[in-house]
């Protein structure tokens, strides 16, 4: 019998060389990543487990286990580690998994995206139903920003500064937090995005995403 592994990968950045580097192997497909690069360590989720690694791929430890776990965001700064059970709600404790607890409750919509806003202190995801929410970091104060009334699995979002970058299917979107904005198509693929992570290069931002 062969298994096949699922590996997560590093390499150096910004270089013109982007030889990958084997992290650690997986027998099951990664679902979630996240890097505390305080203590430089990498989480990931695989299956129903929740492991860490150090940054070289040594001292790999199976910390938990969750109910359908699909996503992990890390609050480097004040130390919280979110993690959404895709039927359950999110989860949020502490890095060694201490006061844990479930902080928003999803009922039958499924969800398989989410980030956080550190500077407003905000969490934002995308059910299957296709209502974009936030809420607080302690679960209250729950909103929902917009519609886009397509039921479907939504895998990609991420938050910055005033905008939340969305896939939803083959179209990358953006739109303000506030209630009621309207969002504004950025790109049409030929595939569906999986996934989307922006970042500010000398004042520009600057969006990468990933589609199968």
């Amino acid at each position: 019998m062969s298994i096949t592994f699922y590996n997560v990968y590093r390499f150096a950045y910004p270089s013109n060389n982007t030889t990958l580097q084997t992290v650690v192997q997986s027998p099951s497909t990664p679902t979630g990543i996240a890097v505390d690069s305080a203590n430089d360590h990498i989480y990931w989720i695989d299956s129903n487990r929740l492991s860490r690694c150090n940054l070289d791929g040594r001292n790999v430890t199976v910390l938990s286990t969750f109910i359908y776990p699909w996503v992990i965001r890390l609050d480097v700064t004040n130390r919280w580690m979110y993690i959404v059970e895709e039927s359950k709600g999110i989860l949020k404790s502490r890095f060694d998994l201490s006061d844990r607890r479930t902080i928003t409750n999803f009922t039958s919509t499924p969800v398989r995206c989410m980030d956080i806003d550190t500077e407003e202190n905000r969490l934002y995801w995308i059910n299957y139903d296709g209502d974009m929410k936030s809420c607080k970091d302690d679960g209250s104060d729950v909103k929902i920003i917009l519609s886009t009334h397509v039921r479907r699995t939504y895998y990609a979002i991420s938050v910055v500064g005033s905008y939340i970058y969305y896939g939803n299917g083959n179209q990358l979107l953006m739109v303000n937090k506030s209630q009621g904005s309207k969002p504004t198509v950025l790109h049409n693929d030929t595939q569906s995005i999986y996934s989307i992570y922006v970042f500010n290069q000398r004042g520009m931002l600057t969006t990468i995403y990933n589609h199968e």
